[in-house]
């Protein structure tokens, strides 16, 4: 699923997230999950929860997606573009793309981010030609 979305008042990204995400997440955080990190989000966002129920690695878990779905929004395949190197090479970790922000609520944009990966499951998940059963012997 690809969208557009607008992290601070005149900057958007476009984001991707697709079946590479879990992948591409493991190449950008060694030793990171991408599904528990983003089951942990969305639980937060099924909470409601409010600014003081946050801790750093929830903040942590927002930019490190957040991060994945806009490098991955710069290309049409999974093959590295010069866009994307250049994107790593001025931003080497989510915390340098993140300070270039003037504010960064993670409020006015956590239901998009996770809306982007629950939709990606959900297209994933229903099959398009079901194949029937095989006869009973």
């Amino acid at each position: 699923m690809q969208r557009v979305i607008e992290f601070e008042k005149g900057r958007s990204y476009n984001c991707k997230a697709s079946a590479l995400s879990p992948i591409v997440y493991n190449k950008l955080f060694p030793g990171r999950d991408f599904i528990k990190d983003m089951r942990e989000l969305a639980e937060k966002r099924d909470e409601k929860a409010d600014e003081k129920d946050f801790t750093i690695e929830d903040y942590q878990y927002f930019v490190n997606i957040a991060y994945l779905f806009v490098y991955q929004g710069m290309s049409p395949s999974p093959k590295q573009t010069p866009e994307q190197k250049e994107f790593l090479e001025k931003y080497p970790n989510p915390w340098y793309w993140v300070d270039t922000f003037d504010t960064f609520s993670i409020y006015e944009n956590l239901d998009k981010i996770v809306e982007m990966w629950v939709t990606n499951e959900d297209r994933l998940a229903s099959a398009k030609n079901p194949v029937p059963a095989p006869p009973a012997k």
